[in-house]
């Protein structure tokens, strides 16, 4: 599809806040049950071998997770299975660099949490030296979570229902059908 088409769908096409929080609704029972397998297992594989990494190798394997559904796939597990497709200016899935700067903010918040969830271990030097950043990862995650709640409405009063994400990559929502 190029530019020209992506002019002429309909506004009904673009997706809309609700639609996208079913969706988010659906990533989450969809990918709990594998995430809770990976959680467990990174975490028991760091306690056995006395380190830090498995667990920081766990939030980067989501964060890779879901750059790679958006690039290869057009989308979110939730996202498919509602029949919704991410697509940049030319009406293709996002390019990796669209797809990192539409979860900049996600991934922003995965650091914060990661720099907070390993300093709670007490392995290594390095759960030693994040505990001395966790306030400073948990206070940027306050201010974050408004932040992220803007860009998500943003979807509600804006043309063609873009998230300031959606904006900021050069990214659209939109019903499979319509492409």
């Amino acid at each position: 599809m190029d530019n020209n088409k992506l002019e002429h769908l309909e506004q009904e096409d673009f997706i809309g806040f609700w639609k996208r929080v079913l969706a988010t609704i659906l990533d989450l029972l969809v990918i709990l049950i594998p995430a809770v397998i990976v959680y467990m297992l990174f975490n028991s594989l760091a306690v056995s071998l006395h380190s830090e990494i498995p667990i920081i190798l766990e939030y980067i394997f989501f964060i890779v997770f879901d750059i790679f559904m958006i690039v290869r796939f057009g989308g979110s597990p939730g996202k498919l299975i509602l029949k919704m497709k991410i697509i940049n200016d030319q009406g293709k899935y996002p390019t990796l660099k669209e797809a990192l700067v539409r979860n900049i903010f996600r991934i922003i918040s995965t650091i914060f949490s990661m720099i907070v969830g390993v300093s709670l271990y007490d392995l290594t030097a390095i759960s030693t030296n994040l505990a001395l950043w966790a306030p400073l990862a948990n206070d940027l995650s306050k201010i974050l979570a408004p932040i992220m709640l803007v860009d998500y409405l943003f979807v509600a009063f804006t043309p063609r229902k873009r998230a300031l994400h959606d904006i900021m990559a050069g990214t659209y929502v939109v019903d499979k059908s319509a492409i």
